[in-house]
């Protein structure tokens, strides 16, 4: 038999066995105490011992039919293994109730807010809406001072006092703006379609316009739209792109010539205007304004071609774009003083705008409207690849003019200059490019000499130097060859319609 907290073990079982279990006896209750059992932790009056069996020290066991209870058998058990204390919730109230007064407060701070702005707002002490009170006739509102805002309809013009002859922009405008021409240029390559566009100033009233050169070389085919958008087809009459200036002319009379002023007269810091087509028809008239920035601007262009433009132009701040090239740059008197340029403006700096001078431009426009060309200009009758010091140390080439085309009808070629030849020198100058040719050639008219050194390399290697004096003969521009072009593109054109797929 083994123990177990002082019970025997009888078949599993701790304490009883199925056979043994006590039976208690009535009469160990006092009847007449009418109390309970225990009361206070201790053995009431009524509690009488009883025994089903024997007793042992440290616990109980079945002996026989017999039990004693004995309160010291579990004196050891209560002591070794005391109840549980219930856990202290004194922190969670703490919290709740600090809580519960923050809410409150909270509440009660929202609620006055309230109560505050509704009644700022109605007069009331209530958030309820209310009728606004009456006003009595003798009240009055308050008011915030006056301002005075004064819608003024435009002077009329005769209202208006200008000093010395002195326009508005506005005047300005109106003054010009119908002798602003839009320009419409087609390609032999797609003769329906537009392919660039420009601006251009009527020079007289039967109908001649001048524009830049760059706007309508090599058009197939040009179209002229005036300020009322009536459209005329023009044609060229002569092209400078030395000076990029061109005239073409419409067949219409009673046209709305622009006034040309003195531009020599012009000084720094004087107000312009720029009037054109910035991008194309789609802005056409618009009007830029700003100052002169410079007068008498040495600036030199380099062609597609390879050749070079040097020009005299007046520097303004006045946008200058692309489709304003042709346009008017005007003085504060209305007057047309320049040739707009969107070729010669600065495409990495902004607030600079060219144009070319009216008193450069007007005997270019002279003489290409009466002979087609510029006259006095002198030709020397080839063309060449311009070999600086540098670039024949590179490759090694004779510095110079190497001459790749002879004009066959010149002088030049009857005097035995052929392809290859190099020139080294001009009047005994030496020369390496457009430049340096043309500071010997501008004193010259047609008919004058010009002593050319050459250096000859034969295709056996042999090197000779020698001197030829050449006739110059007169430049007549490039007009002429347009001319053979066009020509050349409307024979085309007429071919082209003959066929059926032409478009």
């Amino acid at each position: 038999m083994s123990e177990n907290n002082g019970f025997e073990n009888n078949g599993g079982r701790n304490g009883f066995s199925s056979d043994d279990r006590p039976e208690v006896d009535q009469t160990a209750f006092d009847g007449q105490s009418g109390t309970g059992p225990m009361r206070g932790g201790e053995p009431g009056s009524g509690w009488q011992s009883y025994s089903v069996g024997g007793s042992s020290s440290g616990g109980s066991q079945n002996q026989g039919d017999q039990y004693s209870f004995r309160m010291e058998d579990y004196d050891h058990i209560s002591s070794a293994a005391p109840a549980a204390k219930p856990k202290n919730s004194t922190g969670l109230k703490i919290f709740a109730v600090v809580i519960s007064v923050l809410l409150a407060v909270t509440l009660a701070a929202l609620s006055g807010l309230l109560i505050w702005t509704f009644g700022q707002r109605d007069g009331v002490g209530s958030p309820e809406e209310v009728d606004p009170p009456a006003v009595s006739d003798g009240a009055e509102l308050p008011s915030a001072p006056a301002v005075d805002i004064t819608l003024h309809d435009r002077p009329a013009p005769d209202e208006e006092s200008y000093v010395e002859g002195v326009l508005s922009t506005e005047e300005i405008y109106v003054k010009v703006r119908p002798s602003v021409v839009g320009i419409v240029t087609y390609d032999a390559s797609n003769p329906l379609q537009a392919s660039s566009s420009g601006s251009g100033i009527i020079l007289s009233e039967d109908g001649y316009i001048i524009t830049n050169a760059h706007v309508v070389s090599g058009a197939f085919g040009i179209v002229v739209v005036l300020d009322n958008d009536e459209e005329y087809e023009a044609k060229l009459i002569g092209i400078d792109e030395r000076t990029d200036l061109a005239v073409i002319k419409i067949e219409e009379n009673n046209l709305t010539a622009a006034e040309f002023g003195n531009s020599d007269e012009l000084v720094t810091g004087e107000r312009i205007i720029a009037i054109g087509n910035p991008t194309g028809l789609n802005l056409a008239g618009s009007v830029t304004q700003g100052i002169v920035s410079g007068l008498n601007r040495n600036i030199t262009l380099t062609n597609e071609d390879g050749s070079t433009i040097s020009m005299e132009v007046i520097q303004v701040d006045a946008a200058i774009n692309p489709g304003n090239s042709g346009g008017a740059l005007i003085n504060k008197y209305g007057q047309v003083v320049g040739i707009n340029s969107s070729k010669l403006a600065s495409t990495t700096i902004e607030g600079i705008g060219f144009a070319i001078p009216v008193n450069s431009a007007k005997p270019i426009a002279d003489d290409l409207i009466q002979h087609g060309y510029v006259r006095g200009r002198v030709l020397l009758g080839v063309t060449y690849y311009p070999i600086s010091d540098v670039l024949g140390a590179m490759y090694n080439y004779t510095p110079g003019l190497l001459i790749y085309s002879v004009d066959e009808e010149m002088d030049v070629a009857a005097k035995g200059i052929k392809p290859g030849d190099t020139i080294t020198k001009m009047d005994g100058q030496d020369v390496r490019d457009t430049d340096s040719v043309r500071v010997v050639l501008d004193g010259k008219k047609p008919g004058d000499t010009v002593e050319l050194t050459i250096f000859r390399k034969s295709v056996t290697g042999k090197t000779s130097t020698f001197t030829v004096e050449v006739e110059l003969a007169e430049d007549q521009g490039q007009t002429t060859q347009y001319l053979q072009q066009y020509q050349q593109n409307q024979q085309q054109n007429q071919q082209n319609q003959q066929n059926p797929f032409f478009p």
